[in-house]
């Protein structure tokens, strides 16, 4: 939709965007080629805009890849190219202050399960993006003329009670798109990073293992020498008995004395016989 001071701050962001984008892994490509099925609709926005435009399903490439597609963002004009698009819930696009609310993202995605057909007429795929647009610029928006069925829509959706729709936000330099969500693909908006402790492992304790025991081997029996051929070998002598008639301690004393006495008479007698032969020598 035109306005004059969005499209202008919208544009001049454009380029460095663009910059950003290109090395973003996240970034997709996107071309808009316009309203496939649809219808004129005039309409008036709080930002000054009145007048016609095209109402009804897009025609969208996403990196190559058709897709069909719904504005989420009267406000802002609508780029024939422009990289730097992200997949995003749809309760953070479009820019504040129209970001959609949950409730307002679940009556978006109900009015697709209940109207959204590939085929559709191009009265009532008209019918279905101006209900989308009310949902988004509430009092910010309004519709002159024909709405092709789009506040019917919106009656019906008080007594829905079906699943919604899988649907997913395009957020971007240029206008937000809701389309189904692709196989596969998830939020890509960059969450702040939240500092969190790293928790400290706990110590395990190491298992000892277990020792094998060592099997004790069966002792084998030692056979006994065998006794050579011949005759018996003749046994050593073995030591001298002790004599039988050992006398006591009580015989000690007189047999001493005997000795004494023995010995005296032997003196006596050597004394005497040198004598005799000194006489016999002298006669």
């Amino acid at each position: 939709m035109p306005n004059a001071g969005r499209t202008a701050r919208t544009l001049s962001v454009v380029t460095a965007l663009g910059l950003v984008a290109t090395i973003s892994a996240q970034a997709h490509l996107v071309e808009d080629f316009g309203v496939r099925r649809g219808a004129p609709a005039h309409i008036s926005l709080s930002t000054g805009f009145n007048g016609f435009v095209g109402a009804g399903i897009k025609k969208i490439q996403v990196d190559g890849v058709q897709m069909d597609a719904f504005c989420i963002d009267p406000f802002t004009m609508a780029l024939r190219s422009s990289p730097g698009y992200k997949f995003v819930p749809l309760t953070k696009a479009p820019e504040s202050p129209f970001t959609l609310r949950a409730s307002e993202a679940t009556e978006i995605s109900d009015l697709w399960a209940m109207f959204y057909n590939p085929g559709m007429k191009e009265n009532k795929a008209a019918g279905l993006q101006l209900a989308i647009w009310e949902i988004v610029g509430g009092d910010d928006f309004s519709v002159i003329g024909k709405d092709y069925g789009a506040s019917l829509m919106l009656a019906a959706l008080r007594s829905y009670s079906g699943p919604g729709a899988g649907l997913i936000a395009l957020t971007g330099p240029g206008q937000d798109y809701v389309v189904l969500t692709p196989p596969g693909q998830g939020d890509e908006s960059t969450p702040t990073p939240r500092p969190h402790s790293t928790p400290t492992p706990t110590p395990h304790s190491t298992a000892t293992p277990h020792s094998t025991p060592t099997p004790t081997p069966t002792p084998t029996s030692t056979p006994c020498p065998t006794r050579p051929p011949g005759p018996p070998p003749t046994p050593p002598p073995g030591p001298t008995p002790p004599p039988h008639s050992v006398p006591d301690g009580g015989s000690t004393f007189p047999l001493f004395a005997f000795a004494i006495m023995a010995l005296l008479a032997i003196n006596k007698i050597g004394y005497l016989v040198p004598a005799f032969t000194r006489v016999q020598t002298r006669r």
